[in-house]
């Protein structure tokens, strides 16, 4: 969640729709903690009507991590990064290495 506590708006808008017709995440979890929907822009033409909602961080952050913790299938490790596993760089991209891992703090490689 960005330092302004909503989602939606003329440009990510469309964005959420987006994401919320693959079955995101993000969209359900806002229906779940939104305390204020809105219109912006609703003087001017369907086109740029943005669709914004205002959150509850505190309601937001339980609501996913309790989806993200109930999700089948998937294994969730918390600690402090110490370092990363890097790839070497390939031939043509010099410079540009990826992440394949990390260290966490009580040496676990993950």
């Amino acid at each position: 969640m960005s330092c302004n506590p909503s989602f939606g708006g003329i440009g990510k808008g469309h964005l959420m729709r987006e994401v919320d017709a693959l079955d995101g995440l993000c969209s359900r979890i806002c229906d779940q903690s939104g305390v204020h929907y809105k219109v912006l822009n609703r003087r001017k033409g369907p086109a740029v009507w943005g669709l914004r909602a205002q959150i509850d961080r505190k309601l937001y952050k339980q609501n996913m991590q309790k989806e993200i913790l109930n999700t089948p299938l998937l294994t969730v490790q918390e600690g402090a990064v110490e370092d990363l596993i890097l790839t070497e760089p390939e031939p043509e991209h010099t410079g540009k290495c990826r992440v394949s891992g990390v260290v966490l703090g009580w040496s676990a490689v993950a």
